[in-house]
């Protein structure tokens, strides 16, 4: 007979190493678009060197640092979905009782996980799509500029699954913590 506590512990297990391969592959992609910020900043600097230094513009140089910016962008937001750190207003949901406060997040990491399923699905039409347009400015097909879509929407699924998790196990489990590590240690700084 399975008691509450051994499901308990099977679960938190489950969450626990499914967290450990999101943290790897957030804080991987964390790293990544710290690099790609450091290769934007570059060409953005070289184009102004270019253009007021030697008086010739470079055609390249806004195609790429738009790229850079956009893949930048895609790779950190399953990171901050995870984290909690995208914009939220709290009010509403502060003033509900605990009970109902967790169905609803239970239902909003529901639509996030709907939403980046079926974005995740028509990303692939995208960037095949992308294999019969060329950039404006460089000799490469724009599904390269898009293949940061399907990759970051497969991840953000993975988070969102974590959370949805998260948040059932709360629903069922009120007295024990399933928080996620890097929100415990906010909340102690605060």
């Amino acid at each position: 007979m399975v008691t509450q506590a051994t499901a308990s512990n099977s679960m938190r297990v489950f969450l626990d190493k499914f967290s450990a391969v999101n943290s790897v592959v957030c804080r991987l992609f964390k790293y990544l678009a710290g690099f790609l910020m450091f290769g934007m900043l570059l060409v953005v600097f070289l184009q102004v060197v270019f253009r007021y230094v030697l008086n010739d513009s470079l055609g390249w140089t806004e195609e790429i640092s738009k790229t850079l910016m956009v893949w930048m962008a895609f790779l950190v937001a399953p990171a901050s979905y995870r984290a909690g750190a995208n914009v939220s207003i709290t009010i509403f949901i502060d003033a509900l009782p605990a009970f109902t406060a967790r169905l609803l997040s239970i239902v909003l990491n529901c639509l996030v996980l709907w939403i980046a399923t079926v974005l995740f699905y028509y990303s692939f039409g995208f960037v095949e799509r992308g294999m019969y347009s060329m950039a404006a400015s460089l000799p490469l097909k724009t599904a390269w500029f898009y293949l940061v879509v399907p990759i970051t929407l497969g991840v953000l699924m993975l988070v969102s699954l974590e959370q949805l998790l998260r948040d059932i196990l709360k629903l069922i489990y009120p007295s024990e913590t399933f928080t996620h590590p890097s929100n415990v240690s906010a909340a102690k700084s605060d």
